[in-house]
């Protein structure tokens, strides 16, 4: 039992929820470690980088938020001017990314009236992480606004945060989600005899977390297992219904109001059944022990993301989906060891340099992120013929 005056412990939540409710799903438990306004894992601490469960790319080189903040300007040529421009990113962590994005902008000559930053956090702690790496003033705002903070970059670019996607204006944008969608929850599912069953969260009577398989078939199963999902000789299966949501949305924004998306993350494209796992201090850990403790993860399904962005019945609205590419192919097609040449040149140190040199294969190599992590781009359904005449960048070859 908690301490009289203290919050429960997310453990002490899980078994009441379990007594009340009965069994959780993987989806209903990773949304409580990772959302609980007290005692959720990205409520209370920064978790990201050498000291916490798990680095990214932008936290590894700048090269990486560079040459991805060049991409979408090439490809922005395709269409336009491009200003004013709302970049958006879904999932801030420090803010590193965004802070390589706009030194790239400054160098292509966007000022303060041509661009705004808009970051979807909801976590207070990383919010607060991001407001002081990105702005030199920032505030809470009026609770009536759709943005619950806002901040102002030392070169005067506006930054807002918010805490739905559905809040960020209508217009056009640049949408970043790196490392984003691996989080959020996904429900999984097993073949039997009688047909998929969802994997279920339980409690045995030594109150220690075990899985187990539904009796029955629940309705996360009927409404998420569709064709071609449970087509071929598959046996498990991971869907996160959050995720397809979120991507139909990005492709209807990037559709009915003109910019791109892109999503960079490790994952698959339909092969895995089996991903959801746990990172304790940058070491694989069993995802029901230490509720709390530890960043829960699951491999993106790239080929669900592309179904759920692309055009089917009845929708008006949808995307030219570009990808999954791996990271390695997207970062070489787009000059990356030509960057890097140019960051060693200006390094002062051997010691510099030989850094620069371990991070760029620590983003290339196929053995550590090169083929793991993936890129995926949605285009408005307009740009179909020219993207036949100009193939998108980084996800095509050159001949």
């Amino acid at each position: 039992m908690p301490t009289p005056g203290s919050a429960p412990s997310l453990m002490e939540i899980i078994k009441e929820k379990l007594r009340l409710n009965g069994p959780l799903t993987v989806a209903e438990y990773m949304h409580i470690i990772s959302t609980n306004p007290t005692e959720g894992y990205y409520m209370k601490k920064d978790v990201i980088g050498e000291v916490g469960d798990f680095i990214t790319s932008p936290e590894i080189s700048q090269l990486f938020g560079e040459i991805l903040a060049i991409w979408f300007y090439a490809e922005t040529q395709k269409m336009g001017p491009g200003k004013p421009l709302q970049l958006v990113e879904l999932g801030p962590g420090n803010g590193t990314l965004m802070v390589d994005f706009l030194r790239v902008l400054n160098r292509f000559g966007y000022k303060s009236d041509d661009v705004s930053l808009h970051l979807v956090e909801i976590s207070d702690t990383m919010q607060s992480l991001q407001a002081r790496r990105l702005c030199i003033t920032h505030r809470a705002t009026d609770i009536e606004l759709p943005y619950y903070y806002e901040g102002e970059t030392v070169s005067g670019i506006k930054v807002y945060w918010y805490n739905d996607l559905k809040k960020v204006p209508n217009n056009f944008s640049w949408f970043v989600a790196h490392e984003f969608f691996d989080v959020l929850p996904v429900h999984k599912f097993e073949k039997t005899e009688d047909g998929w069953r969802e994997l279920l969260i339980d409690m045995d009577e030594n109150g220690k977390l075990y899985y187990r398989i539904s009796g029955k078939e629940t309705q996360s199963a009927k409404v998420l297992i569709r064709p071609p999902l449970d087509a071929g000789d598959r046996t498990e299966l991971e869907v996160s219904a959050r995720s397809l949501g979120i991507a139909r949305q990005l492709a209807h924004r990037v559709d009915e109001y003109g910019g791109l998306a892109l999503i960079a993350d490790y994952g698959h494209e339909g092969e895995k059944g089996d991903t959801f796992r746990a990172f304790h201090k940058h070491k694989v850990v069993h995802p029901l022990e230490k509720p709390g403790e530890c960043d829960l993860t699951a491999d993106v399904d790239f080929s669900q993301l592309r179904i759920a962005a692309s055009k089917t019945p009845g929708e008006e609205n949808y995307a030219v989906v570009a990808g999954p590419v791996q990271q390695k192919d997207f970062l070489e097609r787009l000059q990356a060891k030509a960057r890097l040449q140019v960051l060693m040149d200006n390094a002062k140190t051997e010691e510099e340099k030989e850094k620069l040199k371990c991070t760029y294969d620590m983003l290339i190599d196929p053995k550590k992120m090169g083929e793991r992590f993936k890129f995926l781009a949605f285009y408005p359904s307009s740009m179909g013929p020219i993207l036949e005449k100009f193939p998108p960048l980084g996800f095509v070859s050159e001949k």
